[in-house]
């Protein structure tokens, strides 16, 4: 079996909504001993060879002070009112920014906390064989991410409309796309009810 080179990879950790279905910052929800963002980045950096990047937005000053002493880029996205293209744009503005050349940018978001190093591993391992194919993630009800989308579709993704994410560029090249199953991890947070769920049935002894 032929060495695969491991490709140049940025990580983007998109923490620029509002969480209103939340009604506090989900970004800052207790999560083991940290935040969610602080296990989101805790978890990107076990990966190795990978700059990260987090793209802030609403309740930019309390979550800032939660991160802050990572070694990673913080951003901050002043147009996440418009909707995810918007903090999708302004992370790639700034990694194209970056002296690196990166093969491909990994998109991941804060609310899927069961999502671990493993799966992260396995689709960067994907993406090594063929580092030209977006690498996402099978959730079981769709495919999205976690992504790994290569650099050739910067371009795209710098184009993205106001309330389009990464789903509407996996949707358009959906034919010429890697996949690695979440089993059943990559679930979502978007409600209050739902991180007590999911902290009762992931803590309790």
């Amino acid at each position: 079996m032929p060495f695969l080179p491991k490709p140049k990879i940025a990580q983007l950790i998109l923490a620029a909504g509002s969480s209103s279905r939340m009604g506090e910052p989900k970004q800052v929800l207790p999560w083991h001993n940290t935040t969610l963002i602080g296990h989101a980045i805790q978890r990107a950096l076990l990966l190795q060879e990978t700059s990260i990047y987090v793209v802030l937005g609403a309740h930019y000053d309390t979550v800032y002070k939660e991160i802050c002493h990572f070694p990673v880029t913080i951003l901050r996205n002043t147009e996440w009112q418009s909707g995810m293209g918007s903090t999708i744009r302004s992370g790639i503005k700034a990694i194209q920014q970056d002296k690196l050349s990166y093969d491909g940018v990994l998109i991941s978001l804060v609310d899927q906390p069961l999502l671990d190093t493993v799966h992260f591993n396995a689709l960067i391992t994907q993406f090594s064989k063929e580092p030209s194919v977006i690498t996402a993630t099978d959730l079981g009800s769709g495919i999205g991410v976690p992504a790994i989308i290569p650099s050739k579709y910067f371009y795209e993704l710098l184009q993205l409309q106001a309330d389009f994410g990464a789903r509407y560029i996996i949707k358009k090249h959906i034919d010429h796309i890697n996949t690695v199953d979440a089993l059943d991890k990559g679930v979502d947070i978007d409600t209050i009810a739902q991180y007590h769920a999911m902290i009762k049935s992931n803590f309790s002894s």
